[in-house]
């Protein structure tokens, strides 16, 4: 059975990584708008805190709730892959965020980009490629292409209503 190079792996899930966080830079892309306003990051530094905080309906998920469930998603994933002992998620709890101030907008979208680049990190200090971090940075990379999509799809909804 062949098997994946590793140095090839990491290469890929890193660019897919920067990609769905980061952008490309105006660059070619495997799957986002590569002109500078597809990525998680400069979708949200493109949204004010109001935007961020309204729901499409009443007690809906608002965009400042997403952005906080991917960063507590990523938080959480770190920490199963590190193999951490008493890693007890609060999923309900990471929705909790639904209005924000300016302030509190500026401290989740700087929050966001510390724990995606704690994640590039520890991505970069795995010795061994198995289970534990090979399913935990898939699952971080889908499922924040996952919100990135449900954010971009409101912020483009709540800016025509």
């Amino acid at each position: 059975m062949p098997t994946v190079d590793a140095p090839d792996y990491l290469s890929n899930l890193t660019d897919l990584l920067r990609e769905t966080f980061e952008g490309t830079g105006g660059q070619g892309s495997h799957y986002i708008d590569g002109r500078g306003h597809g990525s998680v990051f400069e979708t949200l530094d493109d949204l004010d805190h109001e935007l961020a905080s309204t729901p499409l309906k009443p007690d809906g998920a608002t965009i400042a709730a997403h952005t906080e469930h991917i960063r507590y998603y990523i938080h959480i994933l770190r920490r199963f892959i590190a193999q951490e002992e008493d890693v007890r998620p609060d999923w309900p709890g990471s929705w909790e965020t639904r209005t924000v101030t300016p302030e509190e907008w500026s401290d989740l979208k700087r929050a966001i980009r510390d724990e995606y680049a704690a994640a590039m990190t520890h991505l970069h200090q795995i010795e061994v490629w198995d289970d534990e971090p090979i399913g935990g940075f898939l699952s971080i990379l889908t499922h924040s292409a996952y919100h990135l999509g449900a954010i971009r799809l409101l912020a483009v909804t709540l800016r025509h209503y």
